[in-house]
């Protein structure tokens, strides 16, 4: 068993110092369903590139103007679910981000039963204490297993 508590102090002090993430805003996407972590990324992955297609076009080729997530990924009964900050270009807004990956991460679900209670959501909330909240984001975080932290 490895000490990973060094090396949660090293990620939260890096996302913590880095002017550009914004720490103070933390947005969750939940899937509510058993999903593996590789169906979680691979979603997000596709939202991400929607997000920034739809924001800049030429994403691909400038890689400054680029939107990124940094996923820490939990997985509890019925909720396959990140904990997300989110990198953005100085020109946008985060709520228009937001507003957009809501309407993008919901339209992703695809299963089939419209009418089921849970469906695909992306909520956010302004966090008081950072390290407090990037401890809670950690709290699943294994050194051993890529897929706990995942940046997109």
């Amino acid at each position: 068993m490895k000490n990973t508590h060094k090396n949660k102090l090293t990620i939260m002090k890096q996302m913590i110092e880095d002017e550009s993430i914004n720490t103070d805003e933390c947005v969750v996407a939940s899937t509510y369903m058993n999903a593996e972590f590789p169906y979680l990324n691979r979603k997000l992955s596709i939202a991400n590139a929607m997000l920034n297609r739809f924001f800049n076009p030429q994403y691909q080729k400038d890689k400054s103007a680029r939107i990124v997530f940094y996923c820490f990924n939990e997985k509890v009964e019925n909720n396959t679910h990140s904990h997300m900050y989110l990198k953005l270009p100085k020109h946008l807004s985060f709520d228009v981000v937001l507003k957009k990956f809501q309407e993008i991460f919901r339209s992703l679900d695809d299963r089939t039963n419209e009418n089921r209670k849970y469906k695909f959501s992306v909520h956010h909330q302004t966090i008081d204490d950072q390290f407090l909240y990037l401890d809670y984001c950690l709290k699943r975080y294994d050194i051993n297993n890529a897929e706990t932290f995942v940046v997109i």
